[in-house]
């Protein structure tokens, strides 16, 4: 949990965690509340109340000074476009955003009640369920019997020295746990499918950084006699994203319900020589509700707008023995809520288009390009612009049980980021593998990453590298030994990052 306003850092993790508190203080404390008894050291304790009730006026005070809303109501946006909240002033240089630029302390924002999505729902959402029903409807009654399910699972215990992942570095224990199972019906040729999977972190002191999430998905298959093929999936998530607050010196936890709904619909098209077409379609919404703060210091606001995606894509591929050529082409049009102004979020359209070429040798090498353009647009034209896009992966099995992998790419990134509009990712990781025995492997690896984020002109320089133990316990069990090293550069922000996490997991299949 992060720092509550109202108590200095330096007090943190006491007041963070009932636990470490003296039981027998809470006890007295309990005592004399109840009972009304001023005790012996009752001045004391009114010195102490007088001061903890100045401090939270001073910091209610300087929380509506910070947000510009006077008084703060539920449902108004607080102006920002980035998940961290610092005290500095986070500049829009864009030149269309010039006027009225975003920083947390303007004192003369205008605040907007949200606008809705232009779009609601899509007819493609619909049509794209009712594909999904059909195919399930259409599977032969003579398919296979269903197979058995396949569960698996894994608890790790993580101790990390940056649990708020912020330039404010706080060490702390936590605990993940992740779970999945699968079941599928029907043979190769007709078959349908369900997938179930969660995941939840618990924080041992610093709890507002728990998070759950919960996924559901049903996908069906038909393969018919004249070389078409047909998919649909119908995926939902939910999750529970717990995050801080930063104001000066002090720190607030944030909660926030997000939710996802996606459809999809794939058309496979076998064109003869081999050499095949694959048509899909998918509509994404994803619905955030309003962000509820720690004590409830701010009434619940909306921070993160709606959207919905509505993405086309074709790939044509063409195989010749170990290789396969082709090229793809997919255009994605997102309609976003408008919350604030300047806006935490902005639509936008993006289309791609790239070559590709793939090999996969008998002793398990396999490499792959792709090298392309994409085009991003902004709403209201506020960006326009055409960049070279590109991506490549290997892997290589080496003499004496080693194997190297690695890939590197350059794409728009429009859903991680902190950018209003969308940010320039580069990435690039390098993997090496030694399998000691049977059931023993290590491996190591590094990564580099740069990231622009397009509007706010901040530039995000990652680096870090880790090292993994696996021991193959029994058939169905592992035990995972694992340390990463990080480094975070945010240049606009001055902020700096550094991130130790070691963690030992039990993962297993059933």
């Amino acid at each position: 949990m992060r720092h509550p306003v109202g108590y200095p850092r330096k007090n943190f993790l006491d007041h963070a965690s009932p636990s470490n508190r003296s039981c027998a203080g809470i006890c007295e404390e309990t005592s004399c509340r109840r009972s009304g008894s001023q005790g012996p050291d009752f001045p004391v304790r009114t010195r102490l109340q007088s001061t903890t009730r100045r401090k939270r006026r001073r910091v209610k005070k300087h929380l509506i000074r910070l947000f510009a809303i006077v008084p703060v109501q539920a449902r108004k946006p607080v102006p920002s476009a980035s998940r961290r909240f610092t005290s500095k002033p986070l500049p829009l240089r864009h030149p269309r955003m010039a006027e009225g630029a975003l920083t947390i302390r303007a004192r003369c924002m205008t605040i907007e009640t949200p606008r809705p999505v232009t779009r609601h729902l899509s007819s493609r959402l619909f049509g794209s369920a009712a594909y999904l029903g059909f195919l399930l409807v259409c599977a032969p009654a003579e398919a296979d019997p269903a197979t058995d399910p396949t569960i698996t699972g894994s608890i790790e215990q993580h101790w990390t020295t940056n649990a708020l992942d912020s330039d404010r570095a706080v060490a702390d224990w936590y605990t993940l746990l992740r779970g999945s199972i699968d079941r599928q019906w029907g043979d190769a040729d007709a078959n349908a499918r369900v997938h179930a999977d969660f995941e939840a972190s618990r924080y041992n002191r610093v709890s507002i950084e728990d998070d759950r999430s919960l996924a559901l998905s049903a996908q069906a298959f038909r393969r018919l006699e004249t070389g078409l093929e047909l998919r649909g999936t119908l995926d939902y998530r939910v999750q529970s994203t717990g995050d801080d607050l930063e104001i000066g010196p002090f720190i607030i936890g944030t909660r926030e319900l997000k939710q996802i709904l996606s459809v999809q619909g794939q058309i496979g098209i076998d064109l003869g020589n081999a050499t095949s077409l694959t048509i899909e379609a998918t509509e994404t919404i994803e619905k955030v509700g309003d962000t509820h703060f720690q004590d409830d210091l701010i009434s619940p606001t909306k921070l993160h707008a709606d959207r919905i995606l509505s993405q086309m894509a074709a790939r044509l591929t063409r195989t010749v023995g170990e290789y396969a050529f082709g090229g793809s082409t997919s255009a994605l049009l997102a309609s976003v809520e408008r919350v604030g102004f300047p806006p935490l979020q902005l639509s936008f359209f993006q289309y791609t288009a790239q070559a590709e070429a793939a090999f996969k040798g008998k002793d398990g090498s396999s490499f792959g390009l792709a090298l392309g353009v994409q085009y991003l647009r902004g709403a209201d034209g506020i960006y326009q612009r055409v960049l070279p896009a590109w991506q490549a992966n290997f892997v290589q099995p080496l003499p004496k049980g080693f194997e190297l992998r690695g890939t590197c790419f350059a794409r728009y990134e429009t859903s991680d980021t902190d950018d209003p509009l969308a940010s320039w990712l580069r990435r690039a990781e390098l993997e090496l593998g030694l399998k000691l025995r049977e059931n023993v492997a290590v491996g190591t690896g590094i990564f580099a990453q740069l990231k622009d984020n397009l509007l706010l002109e901040n530039v995000e320089r990652s680096k870090g590298v880790y090292a993994e133990a696996t021991w193959g316990a029994t058939k169905s069990l592992n035990i995972v030994f694992r340390v990463d090293y990080s480094q975070k550069v945010k240049t606009i922000l001055d902020e700096h990052e550094n991130t130790v996490d070691a963690f030992v997991g039990v993962r297993t299949n059933i």
